[in-house]
């Protein structure tokens, strides 16, 4: 586990201080809206680590708790664990997903809103013709 100064623990809970109600809302949605992970379309039980962001939450601090952020996937409690290989896998696999598309969409809405300086790699990942 990592060691955090005084300084940088205060800090690090001011920019997660919104986290617990984000995820609170997200997951009240799921569960009363009987929602389904938007990659399989299997039915999410309503648990935290099935809202997954877009744009990583620990890099996009400004738009770590944006609603425009996430999309709904299935986790490790499920059989195929969409949220772990969206996040985790390469590019090659990422753009053969369903929701490649729908993400794209997702992340040409919020770039505007993202006040850190977004990397090639994020680009690469969601800017079709880059």
């Amino acid at each position: 586990m990592r060691r955090y100064s005084k300084k940088g623990l205060e800090k690090r809970k001011l920019e997660r201080g919104k986290f617990p109600e984000f995820y609170a809302k997200h997951v009240a949605i799921i569960k009363e809206t009987k929602a389904c992970c938007a990659e399989c379309g299997c039915r999410l039980k309503g648990d935290i680590s099935e809202v997954a962001h877009v744009l990583n939450k620990s890099i996009y601090k400004s738009v770590s708790t944006c609603d425009d952020n996430i999309i709904y996937l299935c986790s490790w409690q499920s059989t195929n664990n969409c949220h772990s290989k969206f996040d985790n896998s390469g590019l090659d696999i990422f753009k053969d997903m369903l929701i490649y598309d729908r993400v794209c969409n997702i992340f040409s809405a919020i770039k505007d809103l993202v006040r850190e300086k977004i990397n090639f790699k994020t680009l690469d990942r969601y800017i079709k013709d880059y």
